[in-house]
């Protein structure tokens, strides 16, 4: 294998909303945990306490673990003052949840791109809102992970890097998601190159796949869209990677729209995702079982 065989995990509303179909993901697949998002019907930032006990004390009772919390936060407009605070309320409910999942990595977001492109000074107003969490974070423990993401200022990888070259390496790293820059209209799709580039502060690795049409991605199974994972997963083992592979299908065998699967939450979303995503794992482990000589 490529990478040791305990490095794969899934992103828990991409299989179901309901936890013993998630454990039973879990358990067939034999992966070592989840990464939570949206589950019981709920996004991340609604999940009541009750939800959180019941994930923490069915991952203990099996045996896995929560290897990340996929919170929404900082998706939101860079001006928007009341949104932020709320936001900023969010993370610090986010950092209790993680605290009781046991978990050292929570997910955030860097603002939406629409009109904020134009600030000269996006890059530090948005370090500045982060460093905000880091001083919230402080003596947790608790990792931020930074996502790429195609609706928000941090999208390619030159975008995460000048970001990140603003904030502490202990605290921050990137949350790197090829499959997302197929959806910004501007960019050139991601290459094993971004993976170089970024080595340093790859916390944690989304695997999806999408072909990119006109503008914008479709969503596919993965191995099957233009991200080359057999490329970036061997340029991940040459960097000598060992955080976490997240399986986020995305693709449905029964198609929901584009519109929804980057809105993750609720039932309409997890609908199909079981199956669709044991097909995507078999793939993304048959692409593990492949040595770097066999991509050259």
């Amino acid at each position: 294998m490529i990478m040791f065989p305990d490095s794969v995990t899934v992103i828990s509303d991409e299989v179901s909303q309901d936890l013993d179909a998630v454990a039973a993901f879990v358990r067939d697949l034999k992966l070592p945990g989840i990464e939570l998002r949206s589950a019981f019907g709920r996004a991340f930032k609604d999940l009541t306490p009750e939800d959180v006990n019941r994930v923490a004390e069915r991952a203990k009772r099996e045996g896995w673990r929560v290897v990340g919390c996929s919170t929404p936060v900082f998706k939101c407009a860079l001006g928007d003052a009341t949104a932020i605070a709320k936001h900023r309320d969010d993370f610090k409910r986010s950092l209790d949840v993680a605290r009781t999942l046991e978990c050292g990595l929570v997910r955030v977001f860097t603002f939406l791109r629409d009109g904020a492109r134009n600030d000269p000074n996006w890059v530090e107003r948005v370090a500045e809102e982060l460093r905000w969490l880091e001083t919230c974070a402080a003596g947790s423990g608790i990792r931020i992970g930074v996502e790429n993401e195609s609706s928000c200022l941090v999208a390619t990888a030159s975008e995460v890097d000048a970001v990140l070259a603003k904030l502490s390496a202990e605290s921050f790293g990137v949350i790197w998601d090829p499959c997302n820059v197929l959806y910004v209209p501007e960019a050139v799709p991601a290459t094993p190159a971004d993976v170089r580039r970024l080595a340093a502060r790859i916390f944690h690795v989304h695997v999806k796949d999408a072909v990119r049409r006109g503008s914008t991605g479709v969503a596919m199974p993965v191995g099957a869209g233009d991200v080359g994972w057999r490329a970036t997963l061997a340029e991940l083992a040459r960097i000598g990677y060992r955080g976490w592979l997240s399986l986020e299908t995305h693709w449905r065998l029964v198609a929901i729209a584009e519109s929804e699967l980057h809105l993750p939450a609720g039932y309409a979303f997890s609908r199909g995702g079981d199956e669709a995503s044991r097909v995507c794992a078999r793939t993304l482990q048959s692409l593990l079982a492949l040595t770097p000589a066999d991509v050259a």
